[in-house]
């Protein structure tokens, strides 16, 4: 048995480490634009609003940022959303990878300015947010572009956001997005300004969207919570079943759902179960062969783990 235990953990570790090195990209195309969307792969969630017209510019296959102006109407936020419910819980880092559009040929005044993302932390709809309308959000960014320069181009750039997304995957704050937002004041004219694709945009194949580059964690189900619950899967890799095994300290509900290496959801199943030790079978049988995600979702919290289908 311990040598089968050390093979296993073993096992675990270099499909972990291979996996570190091959991050997952989840990047959320265009959905129907009529309030359902939540950033998922076929719904992506991303708004563009400003004080012009103060309207939502949710069906644009671009966004703008600007500096806040005092002299005209012509301050611009944008607003995102990433569904990342079938994402991995556990994540050595996580990165925001935004293409952005190179900047314009001149500035007169604003052309300096700081750039900020920010956790929103209420519900909103890309069919009817505005820029007077717009949700609440965090007083404290998670990420900030400091003295960026109107000439400056940031071409592809990756923003760290591995804190805020586990936060958001351990459900310690509710994922409602985040706001891309400058507090620079001045007079806008021929401003810095940030610009680039959203979810809808369709060039090259829709090559140059928004995404997140996902670096699943080197402790995968060895985590606390893991230990905490005594969880063991097996086997793994499966052909056709894995069974799930832990423990619950009372009688509840719990969630287990599958997803692809895209973010994809294969597969949710609820189940209410007694306290004690308990074992679910999962069918494997429907899906191809590859790396799949699980997350066990209990009153203790949220875990996930690496699944291999051969």
């Amino acid at each position: 048995m311990k040598h089968i235990i050390y093979f296993l953990s073993a096992f675990l570790f270099f499909v972990q480490f291979a996996a570190a090195q091959t991050p997952i990209i989840f990047q959320p195309g265009p959905g129907l634009n009529d309030g359902t969307d939540e950033g998922g792969v076929n719904g992506g969630k991303d708004v563009f609003i400003g004080d012009a017209d103060n309207i939502t510019h949710g069906t644009e296959n671009v966004f703008y940022i600007t500096p806040i102006s005092n002299c005209n109407a012509t301050t611009w936020i944008t607003l995102f959303k990433f569904d990342i419910s079938t994402l991995p819980v556990e994540v050595d880092s996580v990165m925001l990878v935004i293409n952005h559009t190179n900047p314009g040929t001149y500035c007169y005044s604003n052309c300096v300015a700081d750039f900020h993302l920010a956790a929103i932390t209420e519900p909103w709809s890309e069919t009817t947010v505005s820029f007077s309308a717009r949700p609440a959000k965090e007083s404290t960014p998670f990420y900030s572009i400091l003295n960026h320069n109107w000439n400056d181009s940031l071409k592809v750039k990756e923003y760290d956001i591995t804190q805020t997304y586990r936060n958001w995957a351990t459900e310690t704050i509710p994922n409602h997005g985040f706001e891309f937002y400058s507090e620079t004041v001045g007079c806008n004219n021929a401003a810095v300004v940030l610009y680039g694709p959203t979810s809808d945009d369709t060039t090259s194949a829709g090559a140059n969207r928004p995404y997140l580059k996902i670096y699943p964690t080197s402790v995968g189900v060895q985590s606390s919570l893991a230990a905490q619950l005594g969880l063991q899967v097996y086997p793994n890799p499966a052909t056709n079943y894995a069974t799930l095994e832990f423990t619950l300290a009372a009688a509840q509900n719990i969630v287990f759902e599958l997803a692809d290496v895209t973010g994809r959801l294969i597969n949710t199943l609820e189940y209410p179960l007694a306290a004690g030790t308990n074992k679910l079978s999962v069918s494997l049988r429907d899906v191809n062969a590859g790396l799949y995600y699980y997350r066990l979702k209990t009153n203790a919290g949220v875990v996930s783990g690496k699944l291999i289908k051969k």
